[in-house]
């Protein structure tokens, strides 16, 4: 009678969870992206703890690390439509100063001519495709916006009662494990913060970078390419490559030289070299993780499940990292 009893309290706590992660999947991304926000934010909240109630401290380590987010997410995504609309109202003569560019390449007039010829056959596809995909657009970016909002509360929330979780849920262990399973949560507390706060670094040292390189090249909006660098860094819907792409291509319709030198070194200096080789090294030894755990964790867990996986799979990663360093200490 008392396993039976057993067996249906453990599958009705597992039909409760399994009901709550379907329900919540969709905030998914949010969530674990307010996890991570939170962690990033919590050496500052320690700074005000000191002299401020909990509930304030919370409050402005929340506002400290969301409200540049905010601002440069929708400034940049205020200019980049407003960039796309200058595009599509001249469509014809963004793709003449496309073939002026090309003359001065070297490109045959015969060949430019063919080229000319698509130019309605592409605005005419482009157009259809924006017309079709508006509404699974508007969708994504409504849900989107959504998840941005609530990874903030997650944040705060987090930061106001992460702690006092832990204690309740420390208090219902038996005794005699509790300073085991003690030590155990602030390993991955301290593995989590140094994840997530070196990962914050490490993006504002990108957008430092950043800076004079798109001084040197003259590029206009410098201070907004410079904000979604630090974003591209840190936000795994952005990549380094997603501001310059459209930087190179702006170029090359000025001057195809210096479209060719600034891919080329954005690239290597602004992309490859961060991602592959900075920000595993960094963050690994803020976080006690190692460097190419960290960068598997953040390219398979990105590439498996989206937003939520760049920020879900490199916890896991702590976690194991946890388990390994506390259990090798005894």
């Amino acid at each position: 009678m008392q396993n039976r009893y057993l067996f249906i309290v453990i599958v009705s706590i597992l039909s409760v969870f399994i009901t709550v992660i379907l329900l919540i999947s969709p905030l998914l991304d949010g969530i674990a992206m307010g996890v991570a926000l939170a962690y990033a934010s919590k050496p500052i909240m320690r700074k005000f703890e000191r002299k401020l109630p909990l509930v304030l401290s919370a409050f402005i380590a929340t506002l400290i690390i969301v409200l540049p987010l905010f601002f440069i997410f929708f400034y940049g995504l205020f200019q980049g439509l407003y960039q796309l609309l200058l595009i599509f109202s001249d469509f014809q003569n963004f793709f003449e100063k496309i073939f002026t560019t090309l003359r001065e390449f070297g490109v045959s007039e015969d060949y430019i001519q063919k080229l000319r010829e698509y130019v309605p056959t592409l605005y005419s596809f482009v157009s259809q495709k924006f017309s079709v995909s508006v509404v699974s657009l508007t969708a994504k970016f409504i849900m989107f916006l959504l998840n941005f909002f609530l990874s903030s509360i997650v944040c705060f929330y987090a930061l106001l009662d992460g702690d006092r979780f832990v204690r309740k849920l420390l208090s219902a262990l038996p005794e005699e494990n509790r300073k085991i399973a003690s030590e155990f949560f602030e390993e991955v507390d301290s593995i989590f913060t140094g994840l997530w706060f070196g990962n914050l670094v490490f993006a504002i040292i990108i957008a430092f970078i950043s800076l004079p390189f798109f001084i040197a090249f003259n590029i206009p909006y410098t201070p907004l390419l410079v904000g979604l660098m630090f974003l591209a860094a840190i936000i795994p819907i952005f990549a380094e490559w997603m501001v310059i792409a459209p930087v190179a291509i702006y170029l090359f319709t000025v001057d195809v030289y210096s479209a060719i030198y600034f891919t080329v070194i954005g690239v290597v200096f602004l992309y490859i070299i961060p991602e592959l080789f900075i920000r595993p090294q960094f963050v690994g030894y803020a976080s006690k993780i190692h460097p190419l755990v960290l960068l598997l964790s953040f390219i398979g867990g990105g590439l498996f499940g989206g937003i939520a996986g760049f920020f879900i799979a490199p916890m896991l990663a702590g976690i194991a990292t946890a388990i390994y360093n506390h259990f090798t200490k005894i």
